[in-house]
């Protein structure tokens, strides 16, 4: 075994050494990915920009209003109009009760699962019925 055995002649396959040859050169172009500083660099160049944009702490306080907001106290639970929190209970304890009547009395009579339905179409209807038609022209709709 010579020096002739571990270089390849070029004078065997001159296409396969080109092949070669154009693969080391293709890969001596290739952009090599940024080192972790690099992009770090990268990115305070990209956001240092306008004059707000320096590296250091606020140097201004930020301005509070003399207001502190108060909420408004909430209503008393229950102090609705009654007619409307028992079709709230009809259209919806309607359907719940439908599905336990399903689930756990399959054996109740007819007209307990029909006045479970129309309890429910009595509820819906009513609440449907009552709700408001025309928009507060002062509200503009920022409160929940």
């Amino acid at each position: 075994m010579g020096s002739e055995d571990t270089t390849p002649s070029r004078s065997d396959d001159p296409r396969w050494d080109e092949l070669v040859e154009n693969f080391r050169t293709l890969d001596q172009d290739t952009p090599r990915e940024p080192s972790a500083a690099e992009r770090q660099q990268q990115l305070r160049n990209l956001f240092s920009t306008g004059p707000g944009a320096l590296l250091r702490p606020r140097d201004y306080e930020i301005e509070e209003g003399d207001e502190e907001f108060v909420p408004e106290e909430p209503d008393a639970l229950g102090s609705g109009n009654p007619l409307t929190n028992l079709a709230w209970v009809a259209a919806l304890g309607g359907p719940l009760g439908l599905l336990l009547c399903v689930i756990f009395f399959r054996s109740a009579p007819v007209y307990v699962y029909v006045g479970l339905v129309i309890a429910t179409l009595l509820g819906a209807a009513y609440l449907l019925l009552h709700l408001p038609t025309e928009r507060d022209p002062g509200d503009d709709g920022a409160r929940v």
